[in-house]
């Protein structure tokens, strides 16, 4: 059965932060829990030709992910919400996944941004294959936020 729950997922981006606040409103409005959530995923880095350190990088994308969540959760609570904030290794899909299976969510509410002429390149898969394939994978509803 699922909860009243609503999870968000974030980059950090002007976009992230428009999703925190819809779901913030959807939350307050619906006597829902907020759960946003961010993803530590340094596979990016693979195949880099740089010496690197994947527990360097993983470390940093942590205190980066520690300051893009209290600035989220202060845009909840700007909107009257107390989130419960979540970081976990992994891409961003498997991670919202978990998080949303875990807590039995209802509606998972993620940011869209306009794909980069690099992202276009480098990524066939749209935004909405990514949704998609959420809805499939978890059965919730999932709100796009621009």
């Amino acid at each position: 059965m699922r909860e009243n729950t609503i999870v968000c997922g974030v980059t950090g981006s002007e976009v992230s932060e428009r999703a925190v606040r819809e779901a913030a409103f959807l939350a307050k409005e619906r006597g829902a829990r907020l759960i946003i959530t961010y993803a530590v995923d340094a596979s990016f880095l693979h195949g880099i030709t740089i010496e690197l350190r994947p527990e360097f990088a993983e470390h940093s994308l942590e205190q980066m992910g520690k300051h893009i969540l209290e600035r989220m959760a202060e845009l909840a609570r700007k909107e009257g919400v107390e989130p419960i904030c979540v970081m976990k290794k992994g891409r961003m899909l498997e991670v919202l996944k978990e998080v949303a299976m875990e807590n039995k969510g209802s509606l998972l509410v993620l940011g869209k941004e306009e794909p980069s002429f690099f992202h276009k390149v480098l990524f066939k898969d749209e935004v909405e294959d990514h949704v998609r394939e959420l809805r499939e994978r978890t059965g919730l509803e999932v709100m796009l936020v621009k």
